[in-house]
């Protein structure tokens, strides 16, 4: 019986050795899942702070481009404002030319007939002379006013000029930087 019981024995024990090797295994197999699954999620932990990061960036460059676009809009309406006042100022600047021009012309008839006139007498003329000389006067006033005129429309057409060379450079920037963006 002591034979049988100690065969009972070395019998129980390999089993609860199966029994631990079994464990160990399947104790062994969880522990590698748990390290696979706690690297993924360092590395989703890690994908999604990037992600986060990046657009947060995109959100920077947004609002920078939005903020460019806004100044570009700004710029567009102040040079269209200043192209329609200088437009509207060429224009009454145009008829101030034709009225003086037209006065110069009616001057310079005047001055015509004062010579026929001159002819027919001395006292005639004396007083066609003075009459002459204040339309001279008038005649030279009207063309310095003319060139002044003409000074202010070269001045403003240059600003204008000027003003669109600056409109074409800000729209490429922005066209540039739209595309950029995209």
């Amino acid at each position: 019986m002591k034979r049988f019981l100690l065969s009972l024995l070395v019998l129980i024990t390999l089993g609860l050795c199966a029994v631990c090797a079994l464990q160990w295994q399947r104790e062994h197999r969880l522990r590698a899942r748990i390290s696979d699954l706690t690297r993924q999620l360092a590395e989703e932990n890690k994908r999604r702070v990037e992600f986060e990061e990046k657009a947060m960036r995109y959100e920077q460059e947004i609002a920078r481009v939005t903020t460019l676009r806004a100044q570009t809009e700004a710029a567009l309406l102040e040079a269209t404002e200043t192209l329609r006042q200088t437009a509207s100022d060429q224009m009454a600047r145009g008829h101030s030319i034709a009225v003086l021009s037209s006065e110069l012309l009616r001057a310079r008839a005047e001055s015509a007939a004062l010579h026929e006139l001159a002819s027919q007498g001395t006292s005639a003329i004396q007083q066609r002379n003075e009459t002459v000389a204040g339309q001279n006067a008038a005649i030279e006033k009207a063309n310095a006013r003319l060139r002044e005129l003409a000074k202010e429309r070269d001045d403003a057409i240059q600003q204008l000029n000027a003003r669109t060379r600056e409109f074409n450079a800000l729209v490429e920037k922005y066209n540039a930087l739209a595309k950029g963006s995209r």
